[in-house]
């Protein structure tokens, strides 16, 4: 009886632990957006892989620029399957090959660039992913408040559905303006299920993102605000486009092909081997018998570049970096370019959001104020009043749209200035 009771609490025991367990699993992750920021620069798996780069860099660097490892050879020789008259020789060397040209030089050069082009890479990884992080927080978030509205319109439109049918068994109201409201009330269920079916794509993006699972429940807090003041975006200075992430990359790809060029100009002259060496030599001497000569010396091998001079290799390479040159130059035009665009962009939508709050939103609400006091007073009916309530619906969901379009041109713009730093 005690092994039951003992075995019925370890039991009871375990479901606590694992009730508690489900309930801290099932807590959703909660994240504003620079939380969220934080959470991808650590936990992204493609920013992670990037950043190998920068250790494998530095592992090339190590090796890059040494010389060839001397070579030991060792020589031996006997009569014995032939004459067998005691005759040998043996040698033994040690040869060693010295650059001539400043290949090695020049290799340590284009090694400690690629570290810097490594770092650049991880940079705009980080820009970039910032970017997509935010863009769709914030497309989310939106979204979110879109489908709060949608709900709001719909109980409201279910709300005059009934009123429209009361009114119509007593003759009050037409079928068709009572249709017509059924049908506007289908129309927006259709638009909380296209908002539904884009938050689910939206949050998966996200998710993949911030590195979390596909389980993972999120909150998300966000508000949609104006700045108070509009904001200053400065152009793209050239100092700043010369540290942007992208360009630098390209730019520093152009210095490594000039000396990639130089690289194949002294790989014409290969490396000189030095050989010294030891000689012992027993043989036959007419008429002293056998007798033994030792040898000390010295041997130079020096290539010489007279098939091979590297021709194609130099047409090669100069056609590269012709290539990387309009590759830089195509990206410093794309990163003004949308730097100016973004920065223009943002400046209009929050005039546009400004002078909407300020003039349109502000009428419609003070129209409901009035509406609601008039339907009080028994001046109008109620579905005048609906009417209205919708319209201020409608109207928050215009100016949300703006407001959600305004941040996601900051968004952009910010990235396209590049004012984005991996911490």
């Amino acid at each position: 009886m005690y092994h039951f009771l003992k075995l019925g609490r370890v039991a009871a025991f375990a479901l606590i632990v694992q009730s508690t367990l489900s309930t801290l699993t099932a807590a959703p992750l909660t994240l504003t957006k620079e939380q969220a920021v934080v959470r991808a620069l650590q936990q992204n798996p493609a920013l992670n892989a990037a950043r190998t780069t920068i250790d494998r860099a530095q592992g090339n660097r190590l090796q890059a620029g040494r010389w060839a490892n001397p070579e030991l050879s060792i020589d031996y020789a006997t009569d014995e399957t032939f004459n067998d008259e005691g005759e040998y020789a043996y040698s033994v060397g040690f040869e060693q090959r010295f650059p001539v040209t400043n290949r090695l030089r020049l290799q340590k050069e284009i090694a400690q660039d690629e570290i810097e082009i490594a770092q650049a890479e991880v940079a705009n990884q980080v820009r970039v992913l910032t970017r997509a992080v935010e863009a769709s927080l914030v497309s989310v978030t939106a979204i979110e408040a879109q489908i709060k509205l949608r709900d709001e319109r719909l109980e409201l439109n279910r709300s005059f559905v009934e009123f429209m049918e009361s009114r119509f068994e007593t003759g009050e109201v037409s079928s068709v303006a009572a249709n017509q409201v059924q049908i506007e009330l289908y129309a927006v269920e259709q638009e909380k299920q296209a908002l539904a079916n884009e938050l689910l794509l939206q949050r998966a993006t996200l998710k993949q993102l911030i590195g979390a699972d596909v389980d993972t429940a999120l909150r998300l807090v966000h508000s949609f605000e104006l700045p108070a003041v509009q904001p200053e975006l400065a152009s793209l200075t050239h100092a700043s486009l010369m540290q942007h992430p992208e360009y630098r990359m390209k730019a520093l790809l152009y210095r490594i092909s000039d000396k990639r060029i130089s690289v194949t100009k002294a790989e014409r002259w290969a490396d000189i081997a030095v050989r010294v060496f030891f000689e012992e030599e027993r043989g036959v001497d007419d008429p002293g018998g056998l007798g033994t000569d030792r040898f000390f010396g010295v041997g130079v091998s020096i290539p010489l570049p007279l098939l091979d001079r590297k021709e194609g290799a130099l047409q090669a390479s100069r056609a590269e970096q012709r290539q990387i040159k309009y590759e830089l130059d195509r990206v410093g035009l794309e990163v003004r370019s949308e730097a100016h665009t973004q920065a223009a962009r943002a400046t209009s939508l929050y005039q546009q959001a400004l002078s909407y709050d300020q003039n349109l939103t502000q009428l419609v609400e003070k129209n409901l104020t009035e509406m609601n006091a008039a339907y009080a007073a028994g001046q109008i009916n109620l579905a005048e009043l609906f009417r209205s309530q919708e319209q201020s619906l409608s109207m928050q969901s215009a100016q949300l749209t703006k407001l959600h379009d305004f941040e996601q041109a900051m968004i952009r713009w910010k990235a396209a200035t590049a004012r984005y730093s991996e911490e």
